[in-house]
C-alpha cells in the first residue's frame, strides 16, 4: 500500500493514524517508519500526544521511560521498558538494541521519554549518537516511534535530530507548529493555537504569523543568510528573529517594508514566499505478503513513474500496460530474465537496462527466492 502522497486530507488508515483526529487532519496520518520528534513544554500536552498513539496500536505498543520520575501511567495493553538509573535497561547500549528488537515487530509503535534526559545522563554528543543510530533503523524497520523532548535541555542536539528524523513537532507558549514533515508539504510551516479539551486535541491556525514564518524563514534559506543578518536589515534584535520564525511574534508593518526594501521582495513576497519544494517522496508499507506491480510515483504529470516490482521464487510477471516510451529497469535483488519484444536480457543485482525503441512486455524471476527490481517510465 502506498501510503505518502503530497497531500493527504482523507481519513488515514487506523494502523496510520495519530489517534487524534486535529493531528490526522494536519499530517495526514502517520507513515510507515515515522519518527516524530514533539518538542514542547506541557507534559500534560505530551501525555495526551502519546497517549492517544499508543491506545491506537494495533499491535503491541511499548512505552520507553528514561527520565527519573515517578512511574508513569502506561495506558492498557502497552509494555514499559524502564530505562531509569538503576532499572532493567539502564545500560543505554542494551536499551538502543531492545528499542530496535521491539521495533522489528509488524505494526510497532514506540513513545520514547525523553530525549532531555539523554542528554542529562550521557552528555550531547552521545545523546545525539543514540539518536542517530536508533532513529534509521526504526524508519528501515517501518516501526513508528514517538520522541518527546523539551527546547530548554534537548536544544544543544535539536539541529542535528531535526536533520535525521522524518517529522519535528514543536508545541511550546500554547502554539503548534510543524517543524518538518517529510513528504508532506502542506503542513509544514503552519502554526496553530492549540488545546486539549475532552474531546481530544483541538487546532486553530494563526495564518498571519503562520506565513510570516514561513515566509521569513524559507526566504532566509533561500538567500544563505542567519537570522542575525535578516535582524540587521529589518533594523531589529536576532532574537526577535528567532521569535518571528517560530510563530511567537510577528513583524511591524515599518519593519516589514523595511526589510522587504532591503531584500529587494514586496511584503506580499515576504508573507507568502513558497519556493518549489523540488522532490516528491513516496513511501510504501513494507508488507512482505505484497507481489507484483507496486506503484511509488503514479502521477503521469511529474513526467516520471516509478514502481516496485516483487516477484517469488521462479514467479514471471509482466507490466499493467505496454509503455511508449523511454523504460528504465534496476535490479536490487535476485537475477531477472526481461522480455521485450524480440531479446530477453538476464539481469542481476545491481544491473541496469534502458530501453528506448523497444518495449518491455515481461520479467522473470530465475531464482528460487524473492526478487526485487525498480520499474521506471518517462511519460
Amino acid at each position: 500500500m502506498l501510503l505518502a502522497l503530497l497531500m493527504m486530507h482523507e481519513k488515514p488508515d487506523p494502523a496510520f493514524s495519530t489517534g487524534e483526529p486535529a493531528l490526522d487532519g494536519l499530517l495526514g496520518g502517520l507513515l510507515p517508519g515515522d519518527n516524530i520528534v514533539w518538542v514542547g513544554d506541557r507534559p500534560e500536552l505530551h501525555d495526551r500526544i502519546e497517549s492517544a498513539f499508543l491506545k491506537t496500536a494495533a499491535a503491541p505498543a511499548t512505552l520507553v521511560v528514561l527520565s527519573d520520575a515517578p512511574d508513569p501511567q502506561v495506558p492498557p495493553g502497552v509494555e514499559m521498558v524502564d530505562g531509569r538509573s538503576g532499572r532493567p535497561h539502564a545500560d543505554l547500549l542494551a536499551l538502543e538494541r531492545e528499542i530496535i528488537r521491539r521495533g522489528s515487530q509488524p505494526g510497532a509503535r514506540i513513545v520514547i521519554r525523553d530525549l532531555d534526559a539523554l542528554v542529562r545522563r550521557l552528555g550531547p554528543k552521545a545523546a545525539l549518537g543514540f539518536f542517530t543510530r536508533t532513529c534509521p533503523r526504526l524508519f528501515d524497520l517501518g516501526a513508528i516511534a514517538y520522541w518527546r523532548a523539551s527546547r530548554p535541555e534537548a536544544s544543544p542536539i535539536l539541529d542535528g535530530v531535526q536533520r535525521v528524523t522524518q517529522c519535528v513537532v514543536d508545541h511550546t507558549a500554547g502554539r503548534l507548529r510543524v517543524v518538518k514533515a517529510e513528504g508532506r508539504p502542506h503542513a509544514v510551516g503552519r502554526i496553530f493555537d492549540v488545546e486539549a479539551g475532552t474531546k481530544g486535541i483541538s487546532l486553530e491556525e494563526v495564518r498571519a504569523l503562520g506565513r510570516l514564518a514561513d515566509g521569513i524563514r524559507r526566504l532566509r534559506a533561500s538567500r544563505g543568510l542567519t537570522q542575525s543578518a535578516i535582524a540587521q536589515l529589518a533594523d531589529v534584535s536576532p532574537s526577535a528573529i528567532s521569535q518571528v520564525e517560530s510563530g511567537q511574534r510577528g513583524l511591524s508593518l515599518d519593519t516589514l517594508l523595511t526589510l522587504g526594501q532591503a531584500l529587494n521582495v514586496s511584503i506580499d513576497e515576504l508573507i507568502g514566499y513558497q519556493p518549489d519544494q523540488g522532490y516528491i517522496l513516496a513511501r510504501r508499507d513494507r508488507d512482505p505478503a505484497q507481489r507484483g506491480v507496486i506503484p511509488l510515483l503514479d502521477n503521469p504529470d511529474t513526467g516520471l513513474r516509478a514502481y516496485l516490482v516483487i516477484l517469488g521464487a521462479g514467479e514471471s510477471g509482466e507490466p499493467h500496460a505496454v509503455h511508449k516510451g523511454a523504460e528504465l529497469v534496476l535490479v536490487g535483488t535476485g537475477v531477472v530474465q526481461i522480455v521485450l519484444n524480440e531479446e530477453t536480457p538476464v539481469l542481476r543485482a545491481g544491473d541496469a537496462l534502458l530501453v528506448t525503441t523497444d518495449a518491455i512486455h515481461g520479467w522473470k524471476n530465475l531464482l528460487p527466492e524473492t526478487t526485487r527490481l525498480f520499474w521506471i517510465v518517462r511519460d
